[in-house]
């Protein structure tokens, strides 16, 4: 009886053992499998980025084209040529002819917006440039009143800060009461100091005293600074013509650019020069934006004059945004661009600044 239980319990421990062994060759099995899955799927997708990526390059040498062969046709840049055409950027693109995936391109002109280390004369300037500054005041008051108009502002609180946070680190003096300089943002948790020079990208912004998350982002109905701010000059002072520096295109800004272009007073006016310059008859504009002074034919603004320091009539700054989709993977390239004659051969191409992937 003993032997036979002993050889029942033999049984039972050979057969336990079977089974566990059984078990870790399938779980291993399995994971090879998910692994050897895994690793597969990851090939795919990094083949279908690298298209992306491919993809999207082109739409940027596509644009970078249409920039250059307007450049050619004319002398002023405005929304009634075809660079700014979203249609006919698409076409273009289109043109490109990718088996699979779709590809979108848009144009925007960097110089429509605001230049805010024109704030101060120079980098690390400690003088303001008074026809910015009032620029700067107009513009974030019509900014509070859509996007907070029941909360109390100081338009010339956050401009002087915007200053403190530009001028010169040996210039320690505040340039209003509520201005900031290192003493201030060092207190704060996690301290950092005054940057005291250019803002080289506009993020920073988010940093100076009395730049709420709302102002600089905006609402999701509304916009905020953010999007009528540029800071690509900082120190390349060749990127502009002497005397420019600072000027805003009129034939591309936005609505809450032009209102703080336009002299006190007179802001509601900007939205009648969003309407004249892309008033069409029979398919085609009917307004020529190619005189400095056309605005004044806008109905209202006969006898208003725009500061000249503030306006020009083009821009050779663009920012392109290529992105290209596939399945469930998207690839976006966001290229900044100055388009520049070529001493050696003469002719215009665009030298890229930024290339960023997202």
């Amino acid at each position: 009886m003993n032997d036979k239980i002993k050889r029942l319990n033999s049984r039972g421990i050979a057969l336990l053992v079977t089974v566990a062994i059984l078990s870790v060759v399938v779980a291993v099995s399995l994971e090879m499998n998910r692994r050897s899955r895994s690793t597969a799927t990851r090939a795919v997708i990094e083949q279908h980025r690298m298209t992306l990526s491919a993809m999207a390059s082109s739409g940027v040498q596509a644009a970078m084209a249409i920039l250059i062969r307007d450049k050619a046709e004319s002398e002023i840049d405005s929304i009634q040529e075809a660079w700014a055409n979203p249609d006919i950027v698409q076409a273009v693109v289109t043109e490109l002819a990718f088996e699979t995936g779709e590809l979108s391109v848009a144009i925007q002109d960097e110089q429509a917006k605001i230049q805010v280390n024109a704030l101060v004369q120079g980098p690390g300037g400690r003088q303001y440039n008074e026809s910015q500054r009032l620029l700067w005041d107009r513009f974030l008051r019509v900014m509070h009143t859509r996007l907070s108009p029941d909360e109390p502002f100081e338009p010339d609180d956050v401009i002087c800060a915007l200053k403190d946070w530009m001028d010169s680190e040996d210039d320690d003096a505040l340039s209003c009461m509520n201005g900031a300089e290192s003493d201030y943002y060092m207190a704060l948790t996690p301290p950092y100091p005054c940057r005291n020079g250019p803002i080289l990208h506009i993020g920073d912004l988010m940093r100076i005293r009395g730049i709420t998350a709302n102002l600089f982002y905006g609402l999701p109905n509304e916009r905020g600074i953010s999007d009528y701010i540029t800071a690509y000059r900082g120190d390349d002072a060749k990127l502009l013509p002497l005397g420019s520096f600072g000027k805003i295109n009129i034939n591309t800004a936005e609505q809450p650019v032009l209102a703080a272009i336009l002299p006190s007073g007179k802001e509601a006016l900007a939205q009648a020069i969003v309407d004249y310059r892309v008033e069409m008859s029979d398919s085609k504009y009917i307004h020529d934006l190619s005189s400095p002074s056309w605005y004044k034919q806008v109905p209202g603004l006969q006898g208003v004059i725009i500061d000249p320091r503030l306006i020009t009539l083009s821009s050779d700054l663009f920012r392109i945004r290529a992105s290209a989709r596939m399945e469930h993977l998207s690839v976006t390239t966001t290229v900044l661009v100055h388009r520049e004659n070529d001493p050696t051969s003469g002719k215009y191409t665009c030298r890229i600044l930024t290339w960023l992937v997202e």
